[in-house]
Parts: C-alpha cells; structure tokens; sequence
C-alpha cells in the first residue's frame, strides 16, 4: 500500500476486542446499507447507489463495513484492559468478510483492496453545537486529529480486512470519531494517449439551417449516431458533467471507469451531456445491470436501456427527468455554442484505474451519479463518541519527539517537512482570546487583496496568536463558479463550522513551528536583507498570498541589490499537475532544468505540500496523487535547492470544513495559515531562535 512510509499498521493486541465489536454490529451495519439501498431504489436511481460510497464498495469488493473503536471509555468505544496510555485506535471492518480476504488463504497471503478512507477525531459537540472542554488561560481545551486509515492484518488469521488509524489524545474530553470513503485503486496512473482522442470540431452544420445552438446540437447528434452506426455500438447513453473543463480527459476517464465502454464522444447527443459513452450492446452496460434481476435499470432517464435506433434520438432532455437529489431550479449548468467547437471523440484507456468514491465535489459524478444524501459515503459506525480522561503520567514519547512534555522543544527544522511526518502532528484548541489581547474578529478590509473568503483582520501591533483566530462559520459559503451553489446545499456539514469563534494551532509532536510577529519578521527581513517576499502558482496560491499580503503588507524590505534575498512560496500548482500529467511525465518536468532550474544562492524557493484532497474536482485531482507527486518533488527537488512545507496533515482536519465552494480542495482557514506559519518559521529561523 502507497501510504506504507507513513506507518502500515501491523497485528495488534486488540484483535480479539475489535473481532468481537465487528461481529456485534454486523446485523444494524447490514440493515443500515439495505435502508440506504433502498431510499435509491425507490428513487430509481440504483445506479447511483452503485457508483460510488458504500454502495460501491459493497457492489465490487463484496465489503460491507463498520467502525469500531478500542481505547477511551464510553459506550460506543471497547476500553483496553490496560489502558494502554490513552491511545485510541479506530478501526474499520469489514463485518461480512465472505468475498474479498485479506488475511492468509489457501492461495497464500492476501492483500488489502487500495481504499482510502479519511478519519478524523474532533471535539465533540454539545447540545449547543459549541466544542465542549476545560477552560483556562493558556491550556488546551481541545484537539483533533485526522489522516488516513491504513492496512491492518489480524493475527489470528482472521481473512476480514481491517484498517486502523491511532490517535493519542493530551487533553480529556469527549472525541468524535468519523470515517468517510474517498477512493479506490487510487494511486493508479493513466496514460493520456491511450484515449486516442480525436478533434473533429463542429463550426459549420451542413444541411441544417438556422443561428444559435440548436443546429450545433442536431449536427451533433447525427455525428454521434454515425459512430455508433459505423461501429455496430447499438447502447449508448449520455453523461451530464459538472465543470467538465478539459472535456476530453473527463469523457476518457469516465469511458475507462465504465464496465464495458470502448469509446466516447465529446459533446454527448443530447443537451446537457458532456459526454457519449459506446457499447457493443446493451448487455455490456454492467454499471446499470440489476445482478439480482437480470435487469438494466434507468434513473428517470427519457430513453430506456434496450437497443436504440438511431433513426429518432430525443435532441433535448429537461435535466428535471434526470431525479436528481436537488431541485432541478437550483442548477444552473453552462451551455453553449462554445462547446462544439471542439467536438471530439476517442477510445477507453483499457487500463486499470482510479474511482472516487466520496460524496464531495466530482466533475464526473456530481450530476450524473450524485450521494442522495451527503453521508452515503461515510461508514457505519461513524459519529461514535469517546471519552478521555485526565493525560496519562509520563511515558514513552509520542513517534518522534524526544524530549518529556514540560521540557523545552526543539525548533522544526526541513527534515520535520518530509512526507513521512506528514500526520505528526495535530490541531490543538485554546480558549478564545479575550478583547484585551486581541482586537474584534471582523473581516479584514482593510488589507489589499484578491480573497474571496473569510480572513480576520490582524493588526500590526498585535501578538501573533490573535492571527490564529477564526470564524469556521464564515469560510466556504460563497459561489465563485456557476452551479456551485448546489453543492454548498448538498454538502456534508461537521460541528466544527458551527465555531464562530474558533482559535487553535497546528502543533508537531516532535518540534516547535514558532509564530512571527510583524516586528519578528521586519527583523528577520533586515538581517536576511530580503528584498521581496512572492508567492507563485494558481488558485491555491491566491488563497496563501491573501494571507501573506495580510502578514507583510507593513514590512519594509530592502533594496533589491547583488547582496540580496529573494523568497519564493510556491504551490507548483499542484491541482493541475495531478490534472494532467502521469507519474512518468510529472517526474521528467520536475528533473527538467528548464523547469526546475536549481536555486541560485540569492533565492530562498519553499514548495508546499498537495493539499489533503476530499473530491475529484477534476480526473486524477484527489488526495493519493496529492501524496503521491509530494513524495516525488520531494525526492527530486531537494537535490536542486528547493525546500519543502508540508501541509498534508494540517488540511486533513478541516478539509470538509473551510473548502472554498465545498469542493474539497481550495482548503483555505487555518490550514493555509500553517502553510504562511511555517515559512516564517523556515525563513526566519536562524535569526529568532
């Protein structure tokens, strides 16, 4: 499993305790995922069911799974005999265990299917929505973890897959434990020109007359029926996309996803499909196959699941016959003219690949195969509460810290950005600080900056920690694109963005980041004589600059001269690399000199992390790829000067929660301020310490 490097968890001592949990809630698990199958049925949207969340994963692997925790007390946790510290472990089990096998067979050893599931463990809430905790000036309140579960193998041979995720909490309190699905096979790469993409184009219309889309979209479809026909593909059927911006890789991606698919066209035949998927016969469809019936299941569509003729295709479709879980008012979905002029057509990729299986933002799915209900792809079990009590007398050191709590810590130094300290960490809430420390929490306007979301106002003269301050309820609730509002409905809501009045910090195990006050960094501006301070990349790097515009905009740097520094925060524009580029080709512009050049010893060049990604914005963006081009900039650009900031973890925890738009991506908040903290922190090191 790719997350190896992080920490595969082995055999346990708590086997028999969570074997006996999995087993207690087979029969509430099993009947929880009929209710939801049933809610699509009755729908007739079975398809949608098995296209992603659970669904799928009971669809294709045969795994129906359960969470249960050991550690803590309460009545949803299994306490350890010995307490073991106060460490909690969350595992997922799969409680039906007859289909896919994970522990040894006859044929020898098994391995665990690629699912990565996102786990996170967070104050739990009141009846007030209010995270619940101790108070007092300067002591933690509250913490939160979240990372990926991985692999866990039973030692007694019991073959049910597992996955554990550990978490050790400082602070008593009451924890909630959540796990939701995000892909499958998810480190698969893809190979572009298997596609075969082909641009016809359509900007003439021969033998139709008239202005407009109309004559476009009939042109169309006779250019999509003489495929199928030249073919002998007698099924097609249209998929309607949801910000489909590369048309091409999305319809490519979406024909290698679908059993059974040989090729695709680009606009579909009918209004409002992006795409036009091709198969030799109905029977081939299998993702709208009834296994249980023999039947091909439509979902509200105006064409049925038989052979088609092409002599009469409907030209237009009401997106209101699609049943849809939103009101067909509330989307309103790009379309026009433009969208011919690149007509194109190609073949599946016929090479194993990635789903996502989450219910946040999919280019592909959130129309076509949409979550009824934004929780179908969390598992069951989540939402449990655990209580911890009073920290456990010293002990063994959490994984790389190596001094005892109370002692001073160690400054983080680059080695603390590898990928393999990515979760060494966690959130830790304090008490909100009072109006004598800090000033009023209100939007900053007074900052010059293109940000479209939420950012507290921070003085000058200020200390530091009242920049960590922050309203969750007021980040991602505004629409840049159209149709986005959709999603911001229809999206999975935590207590955590019911925190008007939230103020926390991102805190390694291992080492301190420190925080810069505006005074701290015009001394390290004067003493490094940096000269200007850039930040570089696309739309993520929008959201770190407004922030770093916040932090500098009083700063005097020097005069740019030979002498000089030049500091550089880059995203590498990360989200369109994972977009566009296999493995293969990403490694070779990272080793390009004309890309990559090494850093002059004039540049300071800090690259941050991919993000921890909880959609598919668009194909191939989605947090194992984040992963996985992390490590491979890491591997290849620290040889040239460049400098790491790994934000992988601290987005983790509030990737539901402050995505610009609920897409899962655009994390702004908190997170991106760890991202701004920790190159000050870089930068000014030497000269603060």
């Amino acid at each position: 499993h790719a997350y190896s490097s992080l920490g595969v968890r082995s055999t346990g001592p708590d086997d028999g305790l969570v074997l006996s949990g999995a087993d207690s809630l087979r029969d509430e698990t099993l009947a929880g995922l009929a209710s939801m199958e049933r809610r699509y049925e009755e729908a007739d949207a079975l398809p949608d069911f098995r296209a992603r969340g659970l669904g799928w994963v009971e669809d294709r692997l045969g795994m129906v799974l359960a969470v249960v925790v050991v550690g803590g007390s309460g009545k949803d946790a299994a306490p350890r005999p010995d307490g073991d510290g106060g460490r909690v472990s969350v595992y997922v089990v799969d409680v039906v265990g007859n289909r896919t096998r994970c522990g040894p067979g006859d044929g020898g050893p098994a391995t665990h299917p690629p699912l990565t599931m996102w786990v996170r463990a967070s104050p739990a809430a009141d009846a007030s929505g209010a995270a619940s905790g101790p108070s007092g000036s300067g002591e933690a309140s509250a913490e939160m973890f979240a990372g990926t579960a991985l692999p866990h193998e039973f030692g007694n041979g019991d073959p049910r897959c597992a996955w554990r995720y550990d978490f050790e909490p400082r602070t008593a309190g009451a924890y909630s434990v959540h796990v939701k699905l995000l892909t499958y096979n998810g480190f698969a790469d893809f190979d572009p020109e298997r596609c075969n993409a082909n641009v016809q184009g359509l900007r003439r219309v021969p033998g139709v007359d008239g202005d407009g889309i109309e004559p476009l979209e009939e042109a169309n479809r006779r250019r999509v029926a003489e495929l199928a026909i030249r073919n002998n593909w007698t099924h097609t059927r249209g998929v309607s996309g949801f910000k489909m911006y590369s048309p091409n890789d999305a319809c490519c991606e979406a024909c290698t996803r679908a059993r059974g698919c040989r090729a695709w066209t680009t606009p579909g035949s009918r209004h409002y499909d992006n795409c036009q998927l091709f198969f030799d016969r109905v029977e081939d469809d299998l993702d709208f196959a009834d296994g249980r019936t023999g039947h091909y299941l439509g979902r509200g569509r105006s064409y049925t699941f038989t052979k088609q003729t092409f002599g009469y295709v409907e030209r237009r479709r009401r997106l209101q016959e699609r049943r849809l879980a939103v009101a067909p008012d509330d989307i309103k979905k790009p379309w026009g003219p433009d969208m011919f002029k690149n007509a194109a057509h190609g073949t599946s990729r016929s090479e194993s690949t990635a789903y996502f299986l989450g219910c946040g933002w999919s280019s592909l799915m959130s129309f076509e195969s949409p979550c009824h209900d934004p929780s179908d792809d969390m598992v069951h079990g989540s939402g449990v509460r655990v209580q911890v009590g009073s920290p456990p007398p010293p002990g063994p050191a959490p994984p790389g810290e190596e001094r005892p709590e109370g002692a001073e810590r160690r400054p983080c130094t680059l080695e603390d950005e590898r990928v393999s300290n990515s979760f060494a960490g966690r959130w830790v809430q304090y008490p909100f600080p009072d109006d004598e420390t800090c000033s009023a929490l209100v939007q900053d306007r007074k900052t010059k900056a293109d940000f479209r979301d939420f950012r507290a106002e921070y003085l000058d003269d200020e200390p530091p920690l009242c920049w960590h301050r922050d309203d969750i309820s007021r980040h991602a609730n505004t629409c840049v694109e159209p149709g986005c509002q959709w999603v911001l409905n229809h999206r999975w809501k935590t207590s955590l963005r019911k925190q008007d009045r939230w103020y926390g910090r991102w805190e390694q195990y291992g080492c301190d980041v420190m925080d810069v006050s505006t005074a701290d960094l015009q001394k390290c501006v004067d003493e490094r004589r940096i000269s200007k301070i850039e930040v570089w990349g696309k739309s993520i790097a929008g959201i770190l600059d407004g922030y770093m515009i916040q932090r500098t905009h009083g700063i005097k740097f020097v005069k740019e001269g030979g002498n000089t520094l030049t500091a550089i925060l880059d995203t590498l524009k990360f989200p369109h690399l994972l977009w566009h580029n296999s493995v293969a080709r990403q490694r070779s512009l990272f080793e390009d000199d004309a890309q990559f050049p090494p850093v002059p010893p004039t540049v300071e060049h800090y690259w941050v992390s991919g993000f921890y990604i909880t959609s598919e914005r668009e194909p191939h963006t989605h947090v194992d790829r984040s992963l996985q081009f992390t490590r491979l900039a890491e591997e290849i650009l620290g040889e040239r000067g460049y400098r790491p900031i790994n934000v992988l973890g601290p987005t983790a925890a509030f990737a539901y929660d402050t995505d610009g738009q609920a897409d899962g991506l655009h994390i702004s908040g908190p997170p991106a301020k760890v991202a701004v903290q920790k190159f000050f922190h870089h930068l000014c090191r030497d000269v603060l310490a």
